[in-house]
Order: C-alpha cells, then sequence, then structure tokens
C-alpha cells in the first residue's frame, strides 16, 4: 500500500512539474512576442495640415464644394462681403487646357472672373491628387480670388494671388495672407469692362 501511495505520490509530482514547466516556458515565450508600435514621425506637411483641420472653418472642408461654402462664410463673416447666391461649378479635370493659351499644365483655371453670379473653376486632377489639404486651400483661395474677387496674378513672396502658387503656409501665415486677399491688399484687379472678359 505503501508503494501504490508512493507511486501516486511521485506520479503527481511529475505531472506538477511538467504543468509548472510548461507554463513557464510558455509565459516565457509570451514576454518575447510583444507588439512594438513604430513611433511613426509625421512630416511638416502633414503637421500643418492637422493645424488646418482643427480650424472650425477649414476643418469642415469635404469636397470640392466645400471650399466655396469656407471661403464665402470667412469673406461674409469676417470681411463684410455679401456674395449673395452663386451658381457654382467646381470640377477637376486630367488635363486643364485654358482656349486662350497654351496652358495644359495649371493647377486650375478659373473661368468665371468677371461673372456675376457664377464660379466655374478647373481644377487639374493630376495636381490635386499630389497636394496637401494646406495646398489644396492655397490653390482653392487663389482660384476663387480671380473667379469671384476678379483679383490678377500678383507678384509677392507668399501671396496667394501669386503664381507660380506659393508653398505651403502655416496656418498663421496663411490666415494673414487671407486677410490680404479678403482686404484686397496689393491685389490688381480685372477691367471687366475689358472685351475679353465679355
Amino acid at each position: 500500500m505503501k508503494s501504490k501511495i508512493s507511486k501516486t505520490v511521485i506520479a503527481f509530482a511529475m505531472i506538477s512539474i511538467t504543468f509548472t514547466t510548461k507554463c513557464t516556458n510558455e509565459d516565457e515565450a509570451d514576454t518575447t512576442s510583444e507588439i512594438v508600435i513604430p513611433n511613426i514621425v509625421k512630416t511638416d506637411s502633414q503637421l500643418r495640415d492637422e493645424a488646418y483641420r482643427a480650424d472650425p472653418i477649414y476643418g469642415e472642408i469635404k469636397n470640392l464644394e466645400d471650399y466655396w461654402l469656407a471661403f464665402k462664410t470667412i469673406g461674409e463673416t469676417q470681411y463684410g462681403y455679401d456674395f449673395g447666391d452663386q451658381e457654382v461649378k467646381i470640377f477637376t479635370d486630367l488635363t486643364i487646357a485654358n482656349s486662350d493659351s497654351d496652358r495644359d499644365d495649371a493647377a486650375g483655371i478659373a473661368y468665371g472672373s468677371c461673372e456675376e453670379g457664377v464660379i466655374n473653376i478647373a481644377i487639374n486632377a493630376d495636381y490635386w491628387a499630389e497636394y496637401s489639404f494646406n495646398r489644396k486651400l492655397i490653390l482653392m483661395w487663389h482660384e476663387l480670388g480671380h473667379d469671384v474677387l476678379n483679383a490678377a496674378h500678383i507678384e509677392g513672396e507668399r501671396a496667394i494671388m501669386n503664381t507660380p502658387l506659393p508653398d505651403e503656409y502655416d496656418l498663421n501665415i496663411f490666415k494673414k495672407e487671407e486677410a490680404d486677399l479678403f482686404n484686397g491688399t496689393d491685389l490688381v484687379f480685372f477691367d471687366c469692362d475689358d472685351p475679353y472678359f465679355n
């Protein structure tokens, strides 16, 4: 009987040791298979875009027409414009060629300059696909400056109406340039009586 009890105790001890060893080995394996989250470094452009998206007006922009709605909201609420009702046509195209020139590489073209109540802007789809949100906003303000404010190109290091388009702006610089645009600072306006526009 003593032998039977001894065998039972030995068998139980071996099972316990095996179980403990097996659990310990599995636990050790789990600690070496931790999930490591990589440190993602954002570009300056991505950080700028985040700042713009956090803005209560710019952050609401989801599609092409929303750019007009944001431009209209800012112009009317912050600068006293009354843009009234507008027929809005903003679209992308793979190639943009102005019928009056050989420009086929423009990022955008405003066709509605000097036409009251009409916004007609074509955006180059290839450029649009590559642009950051910040750069898209600069492009749209530039084309809306032509189409809605009848502003011509000017030369200025950071001016929105400059051509070629300025590089990306930090949000505070963009807001300053936006204020200059709406206030007409240093702008040159189209002569809407010119036969070109009629």
